[in-house]
C-alpha cells in the first residue's frame, strides 16, 4: 500500500487537506508534523493530531461528506489513501486494514467515554485541579483528554459584541478631541478650553513642554503658551495619550502586563506612526498616530478570555515559542485582537480608516496597499524590536516585507523614529508619574 510514492503528500503551513462538507473519500495517516481539525468559518479547534494519528476514515468508510476542516499547522508528509486505491487491494488486506481503523474508532470512543465521566465530576465537585489536568493541550489529539470546552470564533465575537457593558467607553476627552479636529479651523486656543478645568492634565502638558524631548526646557509655563508651541496637531496628540492612560493603562494578568506596560508601548507605537507618516509625506499623519495609539485596544476586552485559557495559551507557548500572541489568539480563540480593537473602534465612530488599519496591522499584505495598515505594522514592529514598551506574553512580531516596499523609507529613517518615540514615551510617562 505504502510502495507507490505516488500517494505521500507534503503540505505546507495552512494548507487544507480536507474541507468540510466535501465528498470525498480519502484517508491520511501523518507520517510528520501535525495538523488542526477546525470547524466552521469561525475556525474552531477541535484536535491536534500528530505522526501516527489517522484522519478521514469516517467519510473513507460510510461514504458521508467530511465533518470537519484539516490543516496543516506546519510543514506534514502524509501518506493519503484513496478509496479507488483501497478497492484494488486484495480482500485480506483490506479487512486487515478495517480492523485497524475500527480499532482506532473504539479507542476513542472509550477515550471519550472516560472524559465525559471526568466531566462530569468536575461539574459536581467544581474540583478545579480536575478542571486544570483537562487544560494541558491545544486543541488536543483524539488520543488525549480533551481541555475544557470553550466558545471560540464567531460565537465568541458574538458574545462580546452583545455584552456591551464589555466594551469601554471612549474617554470624554479624547472624544471631545476627535469631534474638534474634524473641522479644519480648530485652534490650539480652543484644545487648551478642554483641559484647563483638568489640573492633572494641565501639569502634565507643561512637563511635557519642559521636557528635554521639546527642549523647551524651563520656559513654558502656562497652558496657552504651551498650546502656541506645540500646535493644534501635536497638542491633540498630547490631550489623546493623557486621556487614553484610563483605559490603556490598567493592568492584564492574561497577557502578563502590568499598569501602564500596554499604555506605554501604544504611546511609542502612536509617535513611530506618526513619524512615518510625516517622513513619506502621507497625508494621514493624524490618523497614523491615533491608528498606532489603539492598535492593541483590543487585548482590554479579550484579557478576560485570555486569562480564563492561561493553562491552553501557556501550553501552546510552551510547545512553540516561536509563535507570537496574534498566532495563540487566533489558534485558541479564532480570531486576534486586531479584530476586536477594529470593532470597538467602529463602536467609537472613529473613521473607517482607522479601523481598518488597525483590523489589519499584523497582516498589511491582507490589505493590499493600504497605506496606514501598513504605517502602523512597521511602527508596531520596530518600537518591539527597540524595547520600547511592549512586554508581557509572546512579546514578539513578524515583519511582512511588503510593508518595507510599499512604505519607501531611509535607512536610518526608522532608527531615528524609535528613538524619538523613546523621548516622547519618557517626557509623557515621566510627567505624569511624577504629577
Amino acid at each position: 500500500m505504502v510502495s507507490d510514492d505516488a500517494h505521500f503528500r507534503v503540505y505546507h503551513p495552512g494548507e487544507m487537506l480536507i474541507r468540510q462538507g466535501r465528498s470525498d473519500q480519502s484517508l491520511f495517516i501523518i507520517l510528520t508534523g501535525t495538523v488542526n481539525i477546525t470547524e466552521g468559518a469561525g475556525g474552531t479547534i477541535l484536535a491536534v493530531l500528530k505522526a501516527g494519528d489517522i484522519f478521514g476514515e469516517m467519510a473513507f468508510l460510510t461514504d458521508t461528506r467530511r465533518t470537519a476542516n484539516v490543516v496543516a499547522r506546519e510543514s506534514v508528509i502524509a501518506l493519503k489513501l484513496d478509496r479507488v486505491l483501497f478497492e484494488q487491494l486484495s480482500p485480506e488486506i483490506r479487512e486487515k486494514f478495517k480492523d485497524k481503523i475500527i480499532e482506532k474508532m473504539v479507542a476513542r470512543l472509550d477515550a471519550a467515554n472516560k472524559e465525559m465521566a471526568r466531566l462530569n465530576a468536575a461539574m459536581n465537585t467544581g474540583s478545579p485541579e480536575l478542571f486544570k489536568s483537562m487544560g494541558t493541550s491545544v486543541g488536543p489529539s483524539v488520543n488525549d483528554s480533551p481541555a475544557p470546552v470553550f466558545i471560540s470564533g464567531r460565537e465568541l465575537i458574538r458574545k462580546i459584541i452583545s455584552n456591551t457593558s464589555s466594551l469601554p467607553a471612549m474617554p470624554e476627552v479624547m472624544l471631545k478631541v476627535q469631534q474638534m479636529i474634524k473641522h479644519p479651523g480648530t485652534s490650539p486656543a480652543q484644545l487648551s478650553k478642554i483641559i484647563e478645568i483638568d489640573p492633572a492634565m494641565v501639569t502634565g502638558i507643561l512637563k511635557v513642554a519642559n521636557s528635554a524631548y521639546y527642549g523647551f526646557r524651563g520656559k513654558v509655563a502656562t497652558i496657552q503658551h504651551a498650546s502656541a508651541l506645540f500646535g493644534t496637531r501635536r497638542l491633540a496628540e498630547l490631550i489623546t495619550a493623557m486621556s487614553a492612560g484610563g483605559v490603556l493603562g490598567k493592568a492584564m494578568d492574561g497577557y502578563g502586563l502590568n499598569a501602564g506596560d500596554m499604555w506605554r508601548h501604544s504611546i511609542a507605537v502612536a509617535c513611530t506612526a506618526g513619524e512615518i507618516a510625516a517622513a513619506i509625506g502621507s497625508d494621514v499623519p493624524e490618523s497614523a498616530y491615533m491608528a498606532g495609539l489603539l492598535h492593541d485596544v483590543g487585548k482590554i476586552i479579550l484579557d478576560p478570555y485570555v486569562r480564563e485559557r492561561k493553562v491552553l495559551f501557556d501550553h501552546y507557548f510552551a510547545t512553540q515559542p516561536q509563535k507570537t500572541v496574534q498566532d495563540a489568539e487566533r489558534d485558541i480563540l479564532g480570531f486576534d485582537h486586531a479584530v476586536i480593537a477594529a470593532i470597538l473602534c467602529e463602536n467609537w465612530s472613529l473613521p473607517r480608516s482607522i479601523s481598518f488599519g488597525i483590523r489589519h496591522h499584523h497582516q498589511p499584505s491582507s490589505a493590499g496597499d493600504h497605506q496606514l495598515s501598513h504605517i502602523v505594522h512597521l511602527a508596531d514592529y520596530f518600537t518591539i524590536q527597540a524595547g520600547v514598551g511592549g512586554g508581557g506574553m509572546a512579546s514578539c512580531q513578524e515583519l511582512d516585507e511588503n510593508s518595507r516596499s510599499l512604505v519607501a523609507l531611509a535607512p536610518d529613517t526608522l532608527d531615528a523614529a524609535t528613538a524619538k518615540a523613546r523621548q516622547y514615551v519618557e517626557s509623557l510617562t515621566g510627567s505624569l508619574l511624577s504629577s
